[in-house]
C-alpha cells in the first residue's frame, strides 16, 4: 500500500531533506510511499484543484516577520476545501507556531529538520485515526471501513458491497439512496474513481487497465464501458504521478 505525501517547500535543500526523510522512513517500514514536490504553495494548490489528494501535507513556512507566509494561507484553503489529511509545517523560526495550529496542523518542525522528529511525525501521520474513513451501517452494526482498505465498491439490488484489500467483502443494508449519494465521500477524496454507473475502485489498487476492463490486486475484474475508459485512465496518470503503465 503506497502513502501519498505532498512537499511544498520553496527551498529545493529543504525539499530534498523532507523527501529522503519520509523515503528512508518508509523504506525502513518496507512499505512504499510516493512523494510529490512542489517548489510554490500554488502549484500544491492547482494540483488539488485537479483532483490530485495527499494523506500528509509537508509545507514550508518562510516570508518577511509580520506577515503571514504563503504555505500557511496554502493550509488553510486546502482546510476549506474539505482536506482532513494530517498536515505539518518546517520553518526556520517559531514565529509562526500559534497560527500554524490554527490550520490544525499535526506537527512544526523548526529547520534544520532532522530524521528523528520526521520519523515521530510519520509514525502519527500513518495511524488509522488520521486516515480518512467511512462509517457504514451493516446487518451487524456499524463498520468503520478506511477508505485505504477499500478496494472497488459494488452496487447490486440496492446493497452496496465494499470489497477490501483484505480479501473480506462488507455489504451494506438495503439502500434507498442512489448509489452515488452513499459513494460521494469516497469520489470528494480523490484516490476513487467510477468505472461503471454500480462500480468505484480504489486507484492504488488498480493492476491493469485493458479496453472494457479494470483489474484490482486480488485479480478482481471491474467492467470497465467505453465511454469510461477516458477518465479512469486520466484518473490513475494523475494519481500516478502522470504515468500509468497499464
Amino acid at each position: 500500500m503506497i502513502f501519498h505525501i505532498a512537499v511544498c517547500a520553496g527551498d529545493p535543500a529543504l525539499r530534498a531533506v523532507l523527501r529522503r526523510h519520509c523515503e528512508d522512513y518508509f523504506a525502513r517500514r518496507a512499505t512504499g510511499c510516493a512523494v510529490a514536490c512542489f517548489d510554490s504553495p500554488e502549484a500544491l494548490l492547482e494540483q488539488d484543484a485537479a483532483g490530485r489528494r495527499y494523506e500528509l501535507y509537508l509545507i514550508e513556512l518562510t516570508g518577511p516577520a509580520g506577515c503571514l507566509p504563503a504555505g500557511l494561507s496554502a493550509a488553510m484553503e486546502l482546510r476549506q476545501r474539505g482536506r482532513r489529511a494530517p498536515l505539518a509545517f518546517a520553518a526556520r523560526s517559531p514565529a509562526w507556531a500559534y497560527y500554524a495550529y490554527r490550520a490544525d496542523a499535526l506537527q512544526y518542525l523548526l529547520c534544520p529538520v532532522r530524521y528523528e522528529p520526521m520519523a515521530a511525525l510519520l509514525d502519527r501521520a500513518v495511524q488509522p485515526e488520521y486516515a480518512p474513513a467511512l462509517v457504514l451501517p451493516t446487518a451487524a452494526g456499524l463498520r468503520v471501513l478506511p477508505f485505504a482498505q477499500i478496494e472497488y465498491v459494488e452496487c447490486t439490488q440496492h446493497v452496496v458491497h465494499f470489497h477490501l484489500t483484505t480479501g473480506e467483502a462488507v455489504a451494506s443494508l438495503s439502500q434507498r439512496a442512489p448509489f452515488l449519494q452513499l459513494a460521494a465521500p469516497l469520489l470528494a477524496d480523490g484516490r476513487f474513481v467510477q468505472t461503471h454507473r454500480s462500480y468505484l475502485v480504489n486507484l492504488a489498487e488498480v493492476r491493469s487497465l485493458t479496453p472494457g476492463e479494470v483489474q484490482t490486486a486480488t485479480g478482481a475484474r471491474l467492467p470497465l464501458p467505453h465511454g469510461r475508459e477516458a477518465a479512469v485512465r486520466q484518473a490513475l496518470a494523475l494519481w500516478h504521478g502522470g504515468t500509468f503503465g497499464g
